[in-house]
């Protein structure tokens, strides 16, 4: 069963929303449709709207020369989906982390991400943390690629992973990728 998590936000000037034990980051003022869908219902629907909150917050912290996103859709998978994504766009065997699809329209970019579940799970195992925080450093990273961020010459890497960090400290998660010897 797929569990889908998804709204169009559109926010007002306060930009905050919600409250509880973990509260929710400031909602930026923009309107952007975002949903999470986990593919096999292994994702809980909290988890998924953790991660669909914490994303709209992380491209509300693009530069706004790069905040042309008006819709993103990420749909989670297991390590054979994503194996078989693999093969078949990048021509690759194996899993990945992320696999970011874009399209221009006049309204702006519309992103599809495919986010490996199994990927997240090692991953936040091997660092210590929340699987849903990995699962949101792969949305996001997914994102930048598709606002034209890369990471695949040295100085790229750095500076792309920097940005993730750099957003996820601002609404509150923390450094993900890179989390400074505190791991």
């Amino acid at each position: 069963m797929e569990r889908t998590v998804d709204s169009e936000i559109a926010t007002g000037e306060d930009g905050q929303s919600g409250s509880g034990a973990d509260p929710e980051p400031p909602e930026p003022a923009f309107d952007v449709d975002v949903s999470v869908r986990d593919a096999d219902g292994v994702v809980d629907a909290v988890a998924l709207e953790w991660i669909r909150t914490h994303l709209v917050s992380a491209v509300g912290e693009l530069e706004p020369s790069e905040t042309a996103c008006v819709r993103i859709s990420a749909r989670i998978v297991g390590d054979d989906e994503m194996d078989v994504a693999h093969r078949r766009f990048s021509d690759v065997p194996g899993t990945t982390d992320v696999l970011t699809f874009v399209e221009s329209s006049e309204a702006g970019l519309e992103v599809d991400l495919l986010v490996c579940r199994d990927e997240a799970a090692r991953r936040a195992s091997e660092l210590g943390h929340d699987v849903r925080r990995e699962l949101l450093l792969y949305v996001l990273h997914g994102v930048l690629h598709a606002v034209g961020f890369d990471d695949h010459a040295p100085e790229d890497h750095a500076r792309m992973h920097a940005e993730e960090d750099r957003i996820l400290e601002r609404i509150g998660v923390g450094r993900t990728f890179d989390r400074g010897g505190d791991a």
